[in-house]
C-alpha cells in the first residue's frame, strides 16, 4: 500500500464517511488502519493475493519497460550474478534485518506495538488462509519487483547523474514515502532501503538485495503465522 493509495482512500472516505470523533483524526496509523479496512472489507483472501501478485510483479515489469522504452541502457542483467560467494552474502545480508525485527518486537514502544498490531490484523484478515507457496510467491515477487524498481531502475538510473551515495539516499526517501503507513514505519522503511542500497553497492549484485528482501518478507510472514496471538 503506497501513499497514493492511501490518499485515494482518504478522499473517498471524506466523501462517504461521517466525521471522526475527537481523538480519531489526523494522519496516524489508526486512520490508515480504518481506511484500509474500509477499502478492503469486501476483498476476499484470493483477491488480495492476486492484487499483491499483480502489484509486486508489476513493479518489475515497469522497471524493465522504462529501461527499454527510454533506452536508458541500465542493463540489469549484468548485475545478476550467482557464484560460490552469493549464498554467504545473502545470509550475512539477511542477519541484521532479522535481528532488527526481533529487537523491535522486544522494545516496549507503543508506536512499534501499533505497527505490529496492524501487520498482524492485515495478515489474519487476508493472508492467514494462503498456502505456504502463495506466501513464498508474494515474498519472492516483493523482492524481485521492489528491488528491480528501486535498486535497479531508480538507484542505477540516478547514479548516472549524481554520486552513488546520494542516489541511495534519494531512492531511500522515495522507498520510505512509498511505505508511509505511519511516520515511524516510513523511517524504518527508509533505513531498510539505505541498507539494501548499500548491499547492492557492496556486492555489485542485484541478486543479493532481491534475495535478502524476499527472505526477510517470508520470515516475517512465517513469524506472524506461527505467533498469531502475540500482542
Amino acid at each position: 500500500m503506497t501513499v497514493s493509495h492511501y490518499i485515494r482512500i482518504r478522499r473517498r472516505m471524506s466523501r462517504t464517511s461521517p466525521e471522526p470523533r475527537a481523538g480519531q483524526s489526523g494522519d496516524s496509523l489508526v486512520d490508515f488502519q480504518f481506511a484500509f479496512k474500509n477499502q478492503c472489507v469486501t476483498m476476499t483472501s484470493m483477491s488480495f493475493f492476486w492484487l499483491a501478485v499483480l502489484f509486486e510483479g508489476g513493479l518489475a515489469i515497469v522497471a524493465l519497460a522504462v529501461d527499454l522504452f527510454f533506452r536508458l541502457g541500465l542493463n540489469y542483467w549484468q548485475y545478476f550474478q550467482f557464484d560460490s560467494a552469493t549464498p554467504l552474502q545473502i545470509a550475512w545480508g539477511l542477519l541484521p534485518l532479522v535481528a532488527g525485527y526481533f529487537v523491535m518486537q522486544w522494545l516496549p514502544l507503543a508506536a512499534l506495538r501499533q505497527i505490529d498490531r496492524f501487520v498482524r490484523e492485515l495478515f489474519q484478515q487476508h493472508m492467514a488462509h494462503w498456502k505456504l507457496g502463495q506466501l513464498a510467491l508474494v515474498a519472492a515477487l516483493a523482492g524481485i519487483g521492489e528491488e528491480l524498481f528501486f535498486r535497479g531502475l531508480l538507484q542505477l538510473g540516478l547514479t548516472t547523474f549524481v554520486d552513488v551515495w546520494l542516489a541511495i539516499l534519494l531512492v531511500s526517501l522515495v522507498f520510505g514515502l512509498a511505505h508511509a503507513v505511519s511516520f515511524l514505519y516510513c523511517i524504518l522503511a527508509f533505513i531498510v532501503s539505505l541498507y539494501l542500497g548499500f548491499l547492492f553497492v557492496h556486492t555489485n549484485n542485484l541478486v543479493v538485495p532481491i534475495a535478502v528482501h524476499a527472505l526477510y518478507d517470508f520470515f516475517v510472514f512465517m513469524y506472524v503465522w506461527f505467533t498469531p496471538h502475540r500482542t
